[in-house]
């Protein structure tokens, strides 16, 4: 009685309706997935980061603007000191024949109090052409985080969709293995009449009472996993983890689950089993986001080449200064001195420091070059299998249609055997655990080809919200 409570239980607890929990599609668990997965949000910061770096780029070709301002303030005797000399020039004007029309402009030498104040324009004509190196090195980077930005768009659709199948592959399992469970149980509940009745012996009511127990283990096997799977799906949907729902199922379930040809690569439509040469090649992979990603980097590695180029050339900056006369007031008065000056350096020796970083810049680039022609092979290679799971999960599913229906012929057989005292109770739980074990692996294989369908789109950069 009490596992017949239990049974009903887990039923209660898969119905969609009486656990009153929220109904997911795919397509709004994805719609989740672009709105609140951190790693997507973490890439969407850094487009915007690279944005405004590219933006900041294109500043440094703009003048640089600087007010200055100060107060000074020295100790007595050092004021003293500093305008001794002027009191003797003005007590000596007479002697050394300085007329009093030169002394009314003489200013003391140091206040107490010095205010000052200034403006500073510095506008870059060429500084080695590091300007425009600048603006092509921030928008390969803006390049580089819009392309991981979509790279990570797509990596987390494809984890939801997968996650999505294994809930889906998880309850199946549930359901499945309740149902071994509850067949046991009737058995169980069978045999024991029969026992009472001396039709069957204690041996045989033994051995269902461990079946139960096994089917048990597995039913809670199961729904631990199913715990898993729904735990993981909520992570890569960026909800919280303790969020229920309850799962739309999939238009193409385990029962009724066509073998799909439309918008699979050429490879897939190819006789099961066969071992075909692999039909992807790199040129279709080549608006893979990832790969885009790599091709940036490289971008990036030159620029650091023409960069270290610039160490080599001159510089050329104008700059104008404009102030007012320091002096003991805080008013912009007194004397208006300004100054326009040309600089141009020309670099002539730096200690081989510019030419050794040239050859860094170089030695850089060529192993970006090893990296990309490495990522290329391995993003190649990802893609042929993913290609290969696809057309191996596709025949498995065939292979678990056929094997599912000749398990459940030979359960009905036996069954029918068992019923009339034809078959023992070994031979019915050894046909009842091939039939679970044949059904299991139909609805693994089903979800296994639905997840190596998105993952093969995720290998060939091809994932679609």
């Amino acid at each position: 009685m009490t596992r017949a409570i239990l049974f009903i239980t887990i039923s209660l607890w898969l119905s969609p309706k009486l656990a009153g929990q929220e109904v997911l599609t795919m397509a709004s668990a994805v719609g989740n997935a672009l709105e609140f997965n951190q790693s997507l949000r973490g890439a969407a910061h850094d487009v915007a980061s690279s944005s405004w770096a590219s933006k900041n780029a294109y500043s440094n070709f703009l003048p640089k603007v600087s007010v200055e301002a100060g107060l000074t303030r020295i100790d007595p005797e050092t004021d003293r000191r500093a305008n001794a000399a002027l009191e003797f020039i003005r007590s000596s004007a007479g002697i050394l024949g300085i007329p009093p029309s030169a002394l009314t402009d003489l200013r003391p030498f140091s206040y107490r109090d010095t205010y000052g104040a200034g403006l500073t324009v510095v506008q870059p004509i060429y500084n080695g052409g590091e300007e425009f190196v600048g603006v092509s090195a921030a928008h390969a980077r803006e390049e580089k985080s819009e392309y991981a930005y979509e790279d990570t768009k797509q990596d987390v659709i494809a984890r939801v969709r997968i996650a999505y199948y294994s809930v889906l592959s998880a309850q199946e399992l549930v359901v499945l293995a309740n149902e071994a469970a509850g067949r046991t149980q009737r058995y169980l509940e069978t045999t024991r009449r029969r026992e009472e009745l001396g039709m069957r012996t204690r041996t045989d009511v033994a051995r269902w009472e461990v079946q139960l127990a096994a089917d048990e283990g597995n039913l809670i096997k199961a729904r631990n996993y199913l715990a898993s799977a729904r735990l993981q799906l909520n992570e890569v949907m960026g909800v919280d983890l303790d969020r229920e729902f309850t799962l739309e199922k999939s238009p193409a379930g385990y029962d009724s689950l066509p073998v799909p040809t439309a918008g699979v690569p050429p490879l897939l439509a190819s006789v099961p089993g066969a071992a075909p040469a692999p039909a992807i090649r790199f040129a279709d992979l080549e608006r893979h986001p990832s790969w885009r990603t790599m091709n940036a980097n490289l971008r990036l590695a030159e620029t650091g080449i023409d960069r270290s180029w610039t160490a080599f050339k001159p510089r050329i900056n104008a700059a104008f200064q404009y102030g007012w006369e320091r002096n003991n007031t805080l008013a912009l008065d007194g004397y208006r001195p300004w100054a326009l000056s040309l600089s141009i350096a020309i670099p002539i020796f730096n200690g081989f420091g510019d030419y050794t970083n040239l050859q860094k810049a170089h030695e850089e680039y060529q192993k970006a070059e090893t990296q990309v022609e490495s990522f290329r092979r391995g993003l190649l290679m990802q893609a042929i299998n993913a290609q290969l799971s696809v057309t191996a999960a596709r025949h498995r599913i065939e292979v678990g249609r056929k094997g599912q229906q000749q398990a459940l012929d030979v359960l009905n057989s036996v069954t029918r055997r068992y019923e009339t005292g034809g078959a023992s109770n070994v031979d019915l739980i050894d046909v009842q655990t091939a039939y679970t074990s044949a059904k299991a692996a139909f609805i693994t294989a089903t979800y296994d080809f639905l997840i190596a369908r998105t993952q093969l789109a995720r290998a060939t950069g091809t994932v679609a919200p």
